[in-house]
Order: structure tokens, then C-alpha cells, then sequence
């Protein structure tokens, strides 16, 4: 299987590791790593802090936008990953300065509670609420007609389960939902999931699930493939790599929506590895990976100012 130059001397540099460390030493170390991997912040975007009301109290945020930009920005709803476990909104300060200045957007990074202290339904609760209070408008932070979601890996869980969440709760779908190697199964033995052990393997998979799930694996909440109808979502774009153990999931996920008539595209980047969109400092495909983003991100407000579907 084609490995990256890059990529593979990235997995050369990981030190073997005989056993999980406690919860507190992971989120220290995958903080460390995400940041050390990162490229430089995109300039002449803000940061700011920000809190929307959540079902057990507000739920911080940090908000990304281009200088100079003005009122009435379109606003990406950025959920990121960690296994609803590790890495926090800061983690992801560049990829978000990145996306807010080429995406040409206010970017939304939601604090959501995690596992193992706030199992599921938390973290997913919790980005519902913030979805919701933009939705309304809360804090002036952008035009609230006009919001698309996105995620990594357990991120892109977050926002393919906030569709289904908002389609039940009658709240108006995202104009966009793009997932980055999203986990979509929970419950799942793909191919992929159980032969793919690059940077991410199956046994962390199932100690992050473990984590937050327990064993509600077949509940669509946790589990958006296993969701009865997938009819009305909005439209998705979905990116995957030969190199994840997700990516049976993610194409299953477009599958499905095509079935159901929801417009669904899927890019696969060849010989990368999970986390890839985060490694922009080393890694090559990460910055095309974001600009790819930004790219369906300004597609998105385009098709929207528009009117078109």
C-alpha cells in the first residue's frame, strides 16, 4: 500500500508505545503533537473567545475570522477531532486560522465536553446546542442563514450526527456537511478498519469508543451510518486516504446519502495517513488538504448567495 515519503517519515519518528498512559498524559501528549505538527497560523485572522448556552452550562468556543471582513461573514461550525476524548479547540489554531482566511469565513471551534468524565451524549449535546444558538443568531458572529459544519475523524462523527439531530429537531440543515476521515460506525469490522494500522489502529479505535460510547454502538447518535433514513441531509463532501481504517465508513456514508438522494462527493488522498489535515507543517497534502476545504467552503457560499441548490 503506497505510503507518502513524508508520511512515512513522520511514522518513523513515532516511538513504539507498550500501553496506553493514563487519560491525562494522552490529551498532554496529542496536544503536543498536533501543535508541533501544525503549520503556521494563517495572518490577518482574529481569535476570540466566545460561550453559547449548552444543556449543562455554556460551552466556550473559539471563534476565527478575517480581519477587516465586517458583519454578516457565512460561518463554519468546525468540529474537532480526539475521539470525543483528547485535543481541545487550540489544538487546531492554525487549521482554523487557515480555514477562516481561504474558507473566507467566521469559523466556530466548539469546547464540547469529553469522554471518559462526559460520556455520550455529551460531546454530541453539547455541539447541537452551539449549532442551535447559531442558528438564532447568538452572538452576531455571522449570517445565520448561511452555516455548513465540518469535522476530523471523531469531529466528522459530530457533524454527520448533528444532521441527523437537526433533520429530527426540525432545524434547518447546514448547507454543507464535510467530513475529513470521519468516524461513522462505531459498531464496525470493515475491511479497512481491522487491516489498516498506520499512525491509527483498531485498538485505539475501540479504546476511544469504549470511552465514550460503551457499548450503545448501534444507536444512530453514536453511530450515524446505522441512521434508518438519511433522506433531506444536507449535501456532503467527504475526504478519506488509503492509509485510515475509517475509509470504509466514510465511503459507505456517501453511499448512502446517494441512495437517499442527498447530493454526496468523495476525495481520496493517496498515501496519507490519519490526522494528516492537522500536519501541514510537515506534510505537504495537509495544506491541500485545508485549501481543498476552503475551496467547497467558498462553493458553498457561492451556491448560497445564489440561490442555488
Amino acid at each position: 500500500m503506497f505510503v507518502h515519503p513524508q508520511v512515512q517519515a513522520f511514522l518513523d519518528g513515532i516511538p513504539a508505545a507498550d500501553s496506553a498512559p493514563p487519560i491525562d498524559e494522552q490529551r498532554k501528549a496529542f496536544s503536543e503533537l498536533w501543535r508541533a505538527l501544525s503549520p503556521p497560523p494563517a495572518p490577518g485572522v482574529t481569535r476570540r473567545e466566545v460561550c453559547f448556552p449548552g444543556p449543562a452550562g455554556d460551552v466556550p468556543a473559539l471563534v476565527y475570522q478575517p480581519e477587516g471582513a465586517g458583519d454578516g461573514l457565512p460561518v463554519l461550525l468546525f468540529l474537532h477531532g480526539g475521539g470525543c476524548v483528547t485535543l481541545r479547540p487550540a489544538d487546531f489554531d492554525a487549521t482554523s486560522t487557515w480555514l477562516a482566511r481561504e474558507g473566507n469565513c467566521a469559523v466556530v471551534v466548539p469546547a464540547y465536553r469529553q469522554a471518559p468524565e462526559n460520556p455520550f451524549p455529551a460531546p454530541l449535546d453539547d455541539c447541537v446546542a452551539v449549532y442551535r444558538a447559531l442558528c438564532r443568531g447568538a452572538g452576531g458572529i455571522g449570517d445565520a442563514n448561511r452555516i455548513a459544519v465540518a469535522g476530523d475523524s471523531a469531529g466528522g462523527y459530530l457533524a454527520a450526527a448533528l444532521c441527523l439531530d437537526a433533520l429530527t429537531a426540525g432545524l434547518p440543515q447546514p448547507l454543507a456537511q464535510i467530513l475529513i476521515y470521519p468516524m461513522l460506525d462505531m459498531a464496525s469490522k470493515s475491511v479497512s478498519r481491522v487491516s489498516r494500522d498506520y499512525f491509527l489502529s483498531d485498538a485505539a479505535l475501540e479504546g476511544v469508543i469504549a470511552l465514550h460510547a460503551g457499548t450503545d454502538l448501534l444507536n444512530p447518535r453514536v453511530s450515524p451510518l446505522r441512521a434508518r433514513d438519511v433522506r433531506g441531509l444536507a449535501r456532503a463532501h467527504v475526504i478519506t486516504t488509503n492509509l485510515d481504517p475509517l475509509e470504509d465508513e466514510a465511503i459507505a456514508w456517501v453511499e448512502r446519502l446517494r441512495l437517499a438522494g442527498v447530493d454526496a462527493s468523495c476525495f481520496r488522498y493517496e498515501g496519507m495517513v490519519h490526522g494528516f489535515f492537522s500536519f501541514g507543517g510537515i506534510i505537504d497534502a495537509g495544506m491541500d488538504a485545508v485549501q481543498h476545504v476552503a475551496g467547497m467552503l467558498r462553493a458553498t457560499w457561492l451556491r448560497a448567495t445564489a440561490g442555488t441548490p
